[in-house]
């Protein structure tokens, strides 16, 4: 059932973004652009979707985290992990054969930009939409669940820890999402699972009970019995949120726009230094981290 009967009359414009694999510093630097150019607009309702995957193995790291004791340098060093630091709160993320996904909006016709989980539900049920699709039967975590199980290492996992909305299937996490928001819009990010490798993210994180992180933590493989292509979801993805929305997408790309340029300089400047949250958003002092190549914080989901 879609959630809006007619959207005829409304003035907000939905663009729809699908890239290819890119690093980590450039995939958190457009979250950051979107957010910003809707930020700025705010007599001008839009909201972006878009659906990304990564180059290689990331770990993103929440706003807050530090690296000493979050990440298993080594490790990730020695098996060519990158590292990049969100723009938004919550714990670590391995990023490796999934899809993400990304809402940037200052619409208040669609969402409740003031209520923070009413909007991850409303984003949450959409999603859900096109799970149903594939065949899936997911639900939304009715609470937060932290399992008791899990040793304290593990509670720098995303994944490890289940937040009201966030989308389970057969009791295991699916999806881990997390929020930024500014006065005017918010952007939400999240990670959908194709595959899920609880030893390389127990590694990574300096986690010796990966067999708990395994109980807690499910992927579309898993859940389906095959893995599906990244076209594949997106495509019931894609439909799920015009279905439930009552919208139709316009398809736009970053590549040649004045916003990948913005993008490509803040990647450099800023996300390619995991430390950049110490100086209050520029590059840190301490050096560049990657192994490889007046807003808010809010819900610690990824």
């Amino acid at each position: 059932m879609s959630r809006l009967e007619d959207s005829s009359l409304t003035p907000g414009g939905w663009k729809l973004i699908l890239d290819g694999p890119n690093a980590g510093c450039y995939n958190m630097a457009v979250d950051e652009v979107l957010l910003n150019q809707v930020s700025n607009q705010a007599d001008l309702p839009v909201t972006y979707v878009r659906f990304f995957q990564w180059d290689k193995a990331t770990l993103s790291l929440g706003f807050s985290q530090k690296v000493a004791r979050a990440v298993n340098l080594d490790f990730c060093k020695r098996k060519k992990i990158d590292l990049v630091r969100r723009i938004t709160g919550g714990k670590a993320v391995l990023h490796d054969r999934e899809i993400t996904y990304s809402v940037v909006s200052n619409d208040p016709y669609f969402f409740p930009l003031r209520d923070i989980v009413e909007t991850y539900k409303l984003i949450a049920l959409a999603l859900r939409l096109g799970f149903k699709a594939m065949g899936l039967d997911t639900q939304l975590a009715s609470r937060a669940i932290r399992p008791a199980a899990l040793k304290e290492k593990s509670s720098s996992a995303c994944f490890a820890i289940s937040h009201h909305y966030e989308i389970l299937c057969r009791g295991r996490k699916l999806v881990g999402s997390a929020q930024r928001r500014t006065k005017s819009a918010f952007l939400q990010h999240g990670s959908i699972l194709l595959e899920f490798d609880p030893v390389q993210l127990a590694n990574a994180i300096s986690c010796q009970d990966h067999l708990n992180l395994d109980l807690q933590v499910t992927s579309l493989a898993r859940c389906l019995g095959y893995t599906p292509t990244p076209a594949e979801v997106m495509a019931h993805l894609q439909k799920a949120f015009q279905d439930f929305f009552n919208i139709r997408f316009e398809l736009i790309g970053m590549s040649g726009s004045p916003l990948q340029d913005v993008a490509e300089k803040l990647s450099r400047s800023k996300y390619a230094f995991v430390d950049w949250s110490r100086s209050a958003g520029t590059t840190a002092s301490t050096g560049r981290m990657s192994l490889g190549g007046s807003q808010q914080h809010q819900r610690p989901g990824m």
